[in-house]
């Protein structure tokens, strides 16, 4: 069973622009202290099956991939011993020139339990970041 965590936040951007700051996984140091470095396997627009290291203050370095990418947003994976995760990149439009970011991030496997125990406060600060930095750059 997996512990999900989400965090929504409305973006006075319209959905395909919020999309495509969120899709710019290089940038995003430059608009959220939730993280350090990106480091992507491949140039371009972000697509299916490329890997991504990740670093977080207080974090291991993770390693995703990604896993559906669309015009307003994206998901990828990751896995740790013990842990899976799936997290969710998305935009939705709010059919009046804005959107709501919708940002998931679930959490499974035999060491997902004891993890969070220690990482939830984290996790929930980390996407709070994210999610009023993206707003802040998305209205720029």
């Amino acid at each position: 069973m997996a512990i999900e965590f989400s965090e929504r936040v409305p973006v006075g951007a319209p959905a395909d622009v919020v999309g495509r700051i969120m899709c710019d996984v290089a940038r995003w140091p430059q608009w959220t202290a939730s993280v350090s470095t990106v480091e992507r396997s491949g140039t371009g627009p972000l697509t299916v099956g490329e890997t991504v290291v990740v670093r977080q203050p207080k974090l291991r370095p993770s390693t995703w991939t990604v896993t559906k990418v669309g015009p307003t947003g994206f998901e990828w994976t990751s896995r740790s011993p013990g842990i899976r995760n799936v997290a969710g990149h998305w935009a939705v439009d709010a059919g009046d020139g804005t959107c709501t970011a919708e940002l998931t991030l679930s959490f499974a496997g035999p060491l997902a339990r004891p993890a969070l125990l220690f990482y939830s406060g984290l996790v929930r600060r980390y996407m709070a970041m994210e999610g009023a930095g993206l707003s802040a750059e998305a209205t720029r």
